[in-house]
């Protein structure tokens, strides 16, 4: 029994090669398991591999749906060039920018009533004088009459205390028609800020209108083409799910190349510990009976 020689080492490139063909064949079985043909009723789904491995998939609509589809499409046509045509009417109306001047000017209802509110105190007051100054007048020229017919005269004290009541009574009628004539002013006043600001307010109401209106009219052909040109289209047929084939990994040549090896050299190992053994023991024995 002589020593053995040490195990040759395996072609790991020719089982790195095997093992990338075994993948690559696996994939392949992966891909054509996700190939399935499908057929419903609105149309098919179809796969086909060419000469050189790659995959093309063919959509079949059903004789109603493609009839359908060709029918759309055919309409489609005629909506696109009924469009392209009304795009000279977009440049008009797009074209010249908004002229803002041509609206009713924006109203803020700044009057606030002060011309009116004065009108009505003078109005007002003027109308309360003209009826308190012939009063107060004939009233004066009566009692200095009454005071001369008593032999008083102007510089007596009761002369002079008589008419001072009389000219207190009268300033304060005086003040009592300006008072109500500032009350009636300030109600005037007060109406027509109101009515100044309803009609700012009914102005900018027209403005608004004028300004949508105007708006509408500058985008009014560009909405009939979009509205000529978005109609609702055949789409895809819906096919059924199904379960995706998973990855199934290819024989692991590499791996089982390396366990081979790992076994021989184990097997070489435990022979030559076996005969480093017996040459030790048969050396022992020779020096013994030596």
């Amino acid at each position: 029994m002589g020593k053995k020689s040490t195990p040759p080492p395996p072609d790991y490139t020719g089982a790195a090669e095997k093992t990338a063909a075994s993948n690559q064949q696996m994939l392949e079985y992966q891909t054509q398991a996700n190939r399935p043909d499908q057929y419903t009723p609105w149309g098919s789904s179809t796969w086909e591999k060419g000469p050189g491995g790659s995959w093309s998939q063919n959509i079949k609509l059903s004789p109603a749906e493609q009839a359908s589809l060709d029918s759309q499409m055919k309409l489609g046509a005629q909506r696109t060039g009924y469009a392209q045509n009304m795009f000279g009417r977009v440049g008009e109306e797009l074209g010249p920018s908004m002229d803002w001047g041509k609206f009713n000017p924006y109203q803020t209802g700044a009057g606030t009533g002060d011309a009116a509110r004065q009108q009505a105190i003078d109005a007002s007051y003027g109308q309360a004088t003209s009826r308190l100054d012939p009063r107060f007048e004939k009233q004066k020229e009566s009692q200095a009459a009454a005071l001369r017919n008593q032999g008083l005269r102007p510089g007596d004290e009761a002369y002079d205390r008589a008419l001072s009541e009389t000219g207190e009574q009268e300033n304060d009628a005086y003040n009592q028609a300006m008072f109500s004539s500032i009350r009636e002013g300030g109600a005037e006043g007060s109406r027509v800020h109101g009515m100044n600001l309803a009609n700012a307010g009914f102005g900018n109401t027209v403005r608004q209108s004028q300004v949508a209106e105007e708006m509408q009219r500058r985008g009014f052909s560009l909405n009939e083409i979009n509205a000529l040109i978005s109609g609702q289209q055949v789409g895809m047929p819906s096919m059924p799910g199904f379960s995706q084939a998973g990855v199934s990994q290819g024989v692991d040549y590499s791996g089982a190349a390396q366990n081979q090896y790992g076994a021989s050299m184990d097997q070489y190992n435990a022979r030559n510990a076996g005969w480093n053994s017996l040459m030790s023991g048969l050396g022992a024995g020779a020096m013994a009976f030596g």
